[in-house]
């Protein structure tokens, strides 16, 4: 058929408009790749954008903030579409590392980057790869959350049952008890720590394992059935549970009285060491002191071979005096008597009246009881 037949066919059957548009149409054996606009394309149809599987985040290794990388995302179009994402390139030196979460640091080597919403409403999604560098956290999830700076926008991390850390607070809000439990593999508890309202404090024990609990009392006080300090030879203070009554040590001081060690019990005080002002220690007993052997006391104050026994001290001192029997030696002349022997004193003297000038006297001997007999002093 000659062109100009056909010419003339088209124009009669109104097909020239049709031909204009199927010049510009996609080819299906194209698959999508003679699209002009990919973007705008996958923008039009409201379809997720996967970006790329592999790309340099940044160029280098050094350090961004948030701010950098959210205008690095804004200049790779992440904030066109509903849902964005992309993965970073398996190169340490070749990707940024976001230090300004306040949660950890992500390196975006080889993470994945998930972006959705547009505008001033926007979430981001970080999830690091198993191994990482520069500081980055590795197997872990970031959050970035910003409805506009009015909002709180900011970063959060979540938790890895595999291990993890934490910057902020952690909170578990229940009005019952709720423990805080290390177990082992087959679910059995070998350590708890809880604190009940209204309860006496916070308790730790070691589960199943026993030993009852340790208690850091509310009244600033730590309870626990026995204390022991030392790795090797151990001081222990402890309580049987089964006295009358409580006892506690006391440390304190003023006054008079700068340093006391004192042992207590509900009644009263037992006894006390304490440091003069002088530097010298003193220590004083509220009752009797029964030691079970002396030696320590004899030792100290009595040195063998100089002291007595009772006998013997009985032996030696004076528990009477008294007069012996009398003594007339005779009469002598008016200047009267010599001095009495010794041992003995003048009783009498007195003048003879059957003389002008005869003096009489008598003398008597000094005795004592010692030991078990009278015995005459000699001199």
């Amino acid at each position: 058929m000659p062109f100009t037949t056909v010419f003339c066919i088209s124009i009669n059957l109104g097909l020239g408009e049709t031909a204009k548009q199927a010049a510009g149409a996609m080819q299906k054996d194209q698959n999508g790749g003679d699209i002009p606009d990919i973007d705008l394309f996958v923008r039009n149809i409201g379809a997720a954008r996967a970006f790329n599987g592999g790309i340099n985040i940044g160029g280098d290794s050094g350090s961004w903030t948030t701010a950098e990388f959210i205008t690095w995302l804004e200049s790779q179009g992440a904030f066109n579409h509903p849902y964005w994402m992309c993965k970073g390139s398996w190169a340490y030196d070749s990707n940024k590392v976001i230090t300004d979460t306040g949660c950890g640091s992500i390196c975006l080597a080889g993470a994945v980057v998930e972006v959705m919403g547009t505008g001033g409403a926007i979430t981001i999604r970080v999830t690091t790869p198993t191994t990482t560098s520069g500081g980055g956290v590795p197997s872990a999830q970031f959050i970035y959350i910003n409805h506009g700076d009015g909002y709180a926008p900011g970063w959060r991390r979540d938790f890895s049952r595999t291990g993890d850390e934490m910057t902020g607070n952690l909170y578990l809000k229940n009005e019952g008890r709720i423990n805080f439990a290390i177990v082992n593999e087959d679910g059995t508890p070998r350590m708890w720590l809880f604190k009940d309202k209204g309860g006496d404090g916070v308790h730790i024990n070691n589960g199943n394992d026993g030993g009852g609990d340790f208690i850091f009392g509310k009244d600033g006080s730590f309870y626990a059935s026995a204390v022991r300090a030392g790795l090797g030879r151990k001081l222990t203070v402890r309580s049987d549970n089964n006295s009358a009554l409580s006892a506690h040590f006391n440390l304190w001081g003023g006054g008079e009285r700068p340093t006391v060690i004192e042992l207590d019990d509900d009644q009263g005080w037992h006894f006390y060491s304490q440091r003069r002002q002088d530097g010298g220690i003193e220590l004083s007993v509220n009752g009797n002191i029964y030691p079970a052997n002396y030696s320590n006391f004899d030792a100290r104050y009595l040195s063998s071979g100089n002291v007595y026994t009772k006998g013997e001290s009985d032996n030696r001192y004076v528990q009477n005096i008294q007069r012996g029997a009398p003594v007339w030696p005779g009469k002598v002349d008016e200047y009267g008597p010599n001095e009495a022997p010794a041992g003995c004193f003048l009783t009498q003297a007195r003048h003879d009246p059957t003389t002008a000038y005869g003096v009489t006297f008598a003398y008597r001997p000094l005795q004592m009881w010692v030991g078990n007999g009278w015995r005459t002093i000699n001199g």
